[in-house]
């Protein structure tokens, strides 16, 4: 998906609809992370695989460190990956427990 060069926009209208084109591909980034999110609970059988406090934390490290590096404001993208991850552990503590109901 091609998005415009912010400076050859010549209206506000014009960078707004760029900016809900580029919204609109994240939001499908999204979905698809999250097919990769369920996808794990595979490989998962307990809770403490599931929350994996090191690789929670790593994860989150690192997309401040992306973040950093394009100059963006790292405290809002830790805040971001935080809600997101956190999100992710609920998810998938639901469903390995209906894995874990399914075997029984």
């Amino acid at each position: 998906m091609g998005f415009k060069d912010p400076k050859d926009c010549h209206s506000l209208e014009e960078l707004r609809n760029e900016i809900d084109k580029i919204d609109e591909h994240i939001i499908l980034l999204f979905a698809e992370r999250h097919k990769y999110v369920e996808a794990v609970v595979r490989f998962k059988n307990d809770k403490d695989a599931i929350i994996a406090q090191e690789r929670k934390d790593a994860v989150i490290q690192q997309r401040r460190d992306w973040a950093e590096s394009k100059g963006l404001n790292a405290d809002v993208f830790e805040q971001i990956y935080t809600l997101l991850v956190e999100s992710n552990i609920k998810h998938e503590m639901n469903l390995l427990k209906n894995k874990n109901n399914s075997n029984v």
